[in-house]
């Protein structure tokens, strides 16, 4: 009975987010330069990293050549029909997600309803905002989640696929890997090499092995190495380094050439962004490090689901952390940690209390009246700061679990 009810209410919960297309589908922002650089893709050019090739200099295509070839064929239906496809796309993500992470949990003792409902109150902003831009982050962290879950499972090659191609498409999953090394899962690193490597490799059969590379550098330089540009430019970095600069810089939003530079300055210092950086550098290695020291000692048998739950929303809240770009939109990968808390340290009082107030503030903020005030929002950095305030969670809810399992 459970398990009918829970299947009811998914299936109830992927209608209303598919029925919710008839609003998203109009304004897709993000959807509609992938659409744009497929057309330019099937009108015969190849200079994928051109302002033009995409909506300009801040609209423009940054992903690798492998992407617009698997989205050009969507770019030949008309638009309406292509963002209908896409927000279904997205819709399959989600349940793709949701049921990944249930999988890992479904074999544990814990109260799913209080779970996933406080689970719910604290992404459900990121999964709208996601679903509004039309981003393809939604469907890179399903896979991401589906490949962590296979991998859970022991199932190395359709774990590696999966892991492949969403750091294909958004490199910094690839800051998971280190899990499995610390795991001692070398087969499944050498496969998530491999297939990697393999899939950026077929674009060469569409534009030749000397411009399919050419074209993999440009993707470097134009993303890796000038990001600044996209960083000042782009939507608000809710990394710790975006934060820092918020905060100790003096930050020029008229530097934006979209005109969108309406932000208030929350800085209450001055300092160099330069050296902001450095301790924005010192303070990642110092937390990834400890990060993976933790994950490490935890990692000592035996071990349980619960904890592994953890180990990996560490590891992904530790990616928004210290990511050099953090936009809200990625922060639907907050789920995995969210959840994994509750599975694990539902029944501590301390945990489960500040777990309810992280929902609480972060469903409530969305609701605040006004632009200006979600704009400043935005800038004060409070999606930082639930990020962070999940971090510590789990990292608290990993050291008391494994203490815990250790001693029995």
């Amino acid at each position: 009975m459970p398990e009918t009810r829970r299947a009811v209410f998914l299936a109830a919960a992927i209608v209303l987010v598919a029925a919710l297309g008839a609003v998203f589908v109009r304004n897709f922002t993000d959807f509609f330069v992938y659409y744009t650089a497929g057309r330019s893709l099937l009108s015969g050019r190849t200079d994928l990293y051109s302002p033009d090739f995409a909506r300009g200099v801040v609209m423009d295509y940054r992903y690798l050549p492998v992407f617009i070839l698997t989205f050009a064929p969507l770019s030949i239906a008309p638009y309406p029909i292509a963002a209908w496809v896409w927000h279904l796309l997205n819709t399959a993500a989600i349940a793709l997600g949701v049921a990944s992470i249930a999988s890992v949990c479904s074999k544990l003792p814990y109260s799913p309803a209080k779970v996933w409902t406080v689970a719910f109150l604290i992404v459900v902003p990121y999964f709208a905002m996601a679903l509004d831009y039309g981003n393809v982050h939604l469907i890179v962290t399903a896979l991401m989640f589906a490949g962590l879950a296979l991998a859970v499972r022991g199932r190395d090659l359709s774990a590696a696929a999966l892991l492949a191609v969403a750091i294909t498409v958004k490199i910094i999953p690839a800051l998971m890997l280190p899990y499995f090394a610390i795991t001692r899962r070398f087969k499944l690193l050498g496969l998530v090499a491999i297939i990697t490597i393999a899939i950026n490799l077929l674009p060469s059969i569409y534009f030749g092995v000397g411009e399919n590379y050419n074209l993999i550098t440009g993707w470097f330089e134009h993303v890796i190495v000038g990001q600044e540009f996209h960083e000042t430019n782009g939507p608000i970095n809710l990394s710790l380094k975006g934060q820092l600069r918020r905060t100790f810089t003096k930050v020029d939003y008229t530097q934006r050439v979209d005109g969108d530079y309406r932000y208030a300055a929350v800085n209450v210092a001055a300092l160099p962004t330069s050296a902001v950086d450095r301790v924005w550098m010192v303070i990642s290695a110092f937390m990834f490090g400890g990060g993976l020291v933790l994950i490490w000692m935890s990692a000592r048998p035996p071990t349980d689901a619960r904890i592994v739950m953890l180990q990996i929303g560490l590891l992904i809240c530790l990616m928004l952390f210290i990511g050099p770009l953090t936009s809200k939109v990625y922060l639907v990968a907050l789920l995995w940690p969210v959840v994994a808390i509750g599975v694990a340290a539902w029944d501590q009082d301390a945990i489960r209390r500040a777990l309810i107030g992280v929902a609480i503030v972060s469903s409530m903020l969305p609701l605040l009246p006004g632009r200006t005030m979600q704009r400043f929002l935005l800038v004060a950095g409070t999606d930082f700061y639930v990020s962070t305030a999940i971090l510590v969670l789990v990292a608290f809810a990993l050291m008391r679990s494994s203490t815990l399992h250790r001693s029995r």
